[in-house]
């Protein structure tokens, strides 16, 4: 009999780990790995962020991605978009019209993607508005370990569709850059 009784507390301590360890992969986005993460999402650029539209190629040095991730689950991590800048760009300028918007990262793929944010560039006297408009691929999220953490870095190579300016405005204008993810410290993409 005591030998059953030790067979059903494993069996249930079994059932319990496994209910814990679904919970926890069922999570794309995890904080500190395995730990499904919702709270705010900061990104830092590294390097430089590339803006080209035609004629113009806009390198910023400085920049970062602000948001939170509210959803969270077996399929996605999502939530508002707080915060995009772009700073230290040469002679030209990138302000943000709108940050309103959405980042979304897909489970297994790491694609990342968004919607709403519109940026004017101005350059030699041109003045062109790009947006995220309904949605838009930005690239990929990818695991890097730096000082020995788990951190996911955002690797933008998007195609930014005009929703403003003249001619000189070319449609799409790329954007490619490398984000780090700062807040949290720790990071792992499922």
């Amino acid at each position: 009999m005591k030998h059953l009784k030790m067979l059903g507390l494993f069996a249930m301590a079994a059932a319990a780990l496994m209910a814990f360890a679904g919970s926890a992969s069922a999570a794309t986005f995890t904080s500190p790995t395995g730990t499904a993460y919702s709270g705010t999402l900061k990104a830092s650029l590294q390097g430089s962020a590339l803006l080209k539209a035609g004629f113009a190629e806009i390198t910023c040095t400085e920049g970062e991605v602000h948001g939170d991730v509210t959803t969270n689950n077996d399929t996605h991590a999502t939530g508002p978009i707080t915060l995009v800048s772009f700073a230290k760009c040469g002679s030209a300028t990138v302000d943000t019209l709108s940050s309103t918007g959405t980042i979304t990262i897909e489970k297994g793929t790491h694609t990342v993607s968004g919607t709403g944010v519109q940026v004017t560039t101005a350059v030699a006297g041109t003045s062109c508005v790009y947006g995220l408009g309904t949605g838009t691929d930005l690239g990929t999220a990818t695991n890097t370990i730096v000082n020995s953490k788990d951190v996911v870095t955002l690797d933008v190579n998007a195609k930014l569709p005009k929703e403003a300016g003249g001619f000189l405005c070319a449609s799409p204008a790329a954007w490619t850059a490398n984000y780090i993810v700062t807040t949290p410290a720790e990071s792992y993409a499922d």
